[in-house]
């Protein structure tokens, strides 16, 4: 969306123009048919701009049905700051909340990882993912192997994962410690 208010702001003197010519039309047919026409005028010339700004702007197209269309809303905005929150504490409360919304986000975040840092495809080399994973640290601080559940992509979602409890908050804590670590 920064992109999109940009240039409207780029737009200011093209805008002023139009304000200007709206008001100078309106000003004429108030002098010359009174205040109906002026109104007139001024609608006419408002409705004719919203039609050609709604022309010149790109078609969105509609969402596939089961596709998350905040997926890539950055995280840094308020919202995606409390939606962050709010898919963490469901993520806590159910096992069907982790599965749906921030296993997936993590995952991406490990494959991400993987591949920037060693060079590992999680989609293609699971195997060589978890011993990645679960190697590393020192040994006092070696990753816990039950973190791997968590996030292991080809873990199914039960069927009753909605009556489940979802992750531990500790164990959330250690996997994300162990995602910093990668």
């Amino acid at each position: 969306m920064g992109g999109f208010t940009a240039g409207w702001h780029l737009a200011k003197r093209e805008i002023s123009v139009a304000a200007g010519l709206v008001s100078a039309l309106s000003a004429a047919a108030w002098v010359l048919l009174g205040q109906a026409a002026a109104t007139l005028v001024a609608i006419t010339c408002i409705s004719l701009g919203l039609l050609g700004l709604r022309a010149l702007l790109p078609r969105q197209e509609p969402q596939a049905p089961g596709q998350d269309p905040y997926q890539d809303m950055p995280l840094t905005s308020f919202s995606g700051f409390w939606r962050t929150q709010t898919d963490l504490a469901s993520a806590v409360a159910s096992l069907g909340a982790w599965d749906l919304t921030t296993r997936p986000r993590l995952q991406r975040l490990l494959a991400a990882r993987l591949a920037q840092r060693h060079g590992i495809s999680l989609a293609a080399d699971p195997q060589a993912a978890q011993a990645i994973f679960l190697s590393g640290g020192t040994p006092s601080r070696a990753p816990r192997a039950d973190l791997w559940y968590w996030i292991d992509p080809s873990r199914p979602t039960p069927a009753n994962a909605a009556n489940l409890p979802g992750i531990p908050p500790r164990v959330l804590t250690a996997l994300i410690a162990r995602l910093e670590q990668l």
